[in-house]
């Protein structure tokens, strides 16, 4: 059988996660970094000093680079819109960064030239494809725990007060719910197709959030109420907190655990009620972002739009739960200038 061809990845904003995607590259056969692109060649020099790949300040060739066959967008959440309408004129495919973008009015035209387009796009949520979170699917479609009656997780740590600070600054959409709570309710999400087969939408939410200075979230605490299921899943997300970052799922026979940062869990437990529990180790290949550079990848090659296992439908369905929470809260981006999904809750 005839080896695949190399497949080059280009990079947009080699900053911090960028360091893991690039990392979780060189545990892929065939995947290499072939391009890097900053506005600060100096930054980008560095990256491909350490990673390898070439560098330029303009994106527009990096676009033009036929060696480039996806880009990977790890700018700051208020750029990736740009960069995302740049590639997909260009005919890149593309994997972004969590979230897609600020909200789903923003990421509506986005989806839609995609789809006129023919462009494969998919949001960066790594945590779905990891191996902890298919043993936890395979025991919610055994129905290991019965019947689903609740969720509790947390996502906190302090990050110190600063305006510059990208966290926390709304001309970048910083603030905790976009940046890190978007991984509980993605969990969520996740916990509640594998056991229901789909995703419902829940009846209300109900949120109190404490504001930084600048007027971004500093800490969401929420609770979203499935009436027809009977349950309600609650989290907590913060930048002025520390938790143990566990995610618990209820059930009538027992309750599984992902018992420390849920969202790169390498181990899970399922504790049944008057058994002995259950601990399921499940390491990285690499560093956790491997599964779903390859799933990308995989879709690239076989022409589709969009992943199977991270739909577009997903994306949506993050942001309209995360704007209705941001409207709780009164939480809104300078740059937000026309009426979106907040003015619908």
């Amino acid at each position: 059988m005839a080896e695949a061809p190399r497949f080059g990845w280009g990079l947009v904003g080699p900053g911090r996660i960028a360091n893991r995607f690039a990392e979780a590259l060189g545990g892929i056969a065939g995947a290499r970094l072939h391009l890097s692109q900053a506005r600060d060649t100096g930054k980008a020099a560095a990256f491909a000093e350490r990673w390898g790949g070439g560098v330029t300040a303009s994106l527009d060739q990096l676009l033009s680079d036929p060696g480039v066959d996806a880009v990977y967008i790890a700018t700051p959440h208020a750029l990736h819109g740009d960069a995302i309408r740049a590639c997909l004129l260009a005919g890149k495919p593309v994997l972004c960064e969590k979230p897609l973008v600020p909200s789903l009015a923003a990421a509506e035209p986005l989806l839609q030239l995609a789809s006129e387009r023919g462009v494969f796009l998919m949001e960066a949520m790594w945590t779905r494809f990891l191996p902890a979170y298919q043993q936890l699917a395979q025991w919610l479609a055994e129905g290991a725990i019965g019947e689903l009656r609740g969720l509790q997780s947390s996502f906190c740590f302090p990050a110190p007060y600063s305006p510059e600070n990208r966290c926390f600054a709304p001309e970048l959409a910083g603030g905790a719910l976009l940046d890190i709570g978007i991984y509980n309710l993605a969990a969520t999400r996740f916990v509640l197709e594998q056991a229901f087969g789909q995703c419902p939408e829940p009846d209300r939410i109900e949120t109190l959030g404490r504001l930084a200075p600048t007027g971004v979230d500093a800490q969401i605490a929420a609770s979203l109420v499935f009436e027809d299921l009977g349950l309600a899943s609650q989290f907590v997300c913060s930048f002025d907190a520390v938790s143990d970052n566990a995610l618990v799922i209820q059930g009538t026979r027992g309750q599984i655990c992902l018992p420390r940062d849920f969202w790169q869990a390498t181990a899970l437990e399922l504790r049944v009620h008057g058994q002995a529990a259950e601990r399921v180790e499940a390491p990285f290949r690499v560093n956790g972002f491997e599964y779903e550079i390859e799933e990308a990848m995989a879709c690239i090659r076989a022409g589709r739009q969009e992943s199977p296992r991270m739909p577009q439908a997903e994306t949506r369905a993050l942001l309209r739960w995360m704007d209705r929470i941001r409207a709780q809260v009164g939480v809104r981006y300078p740059f937000e200038t026309e009426p979106s999904a907040l003015s619908s809750f």
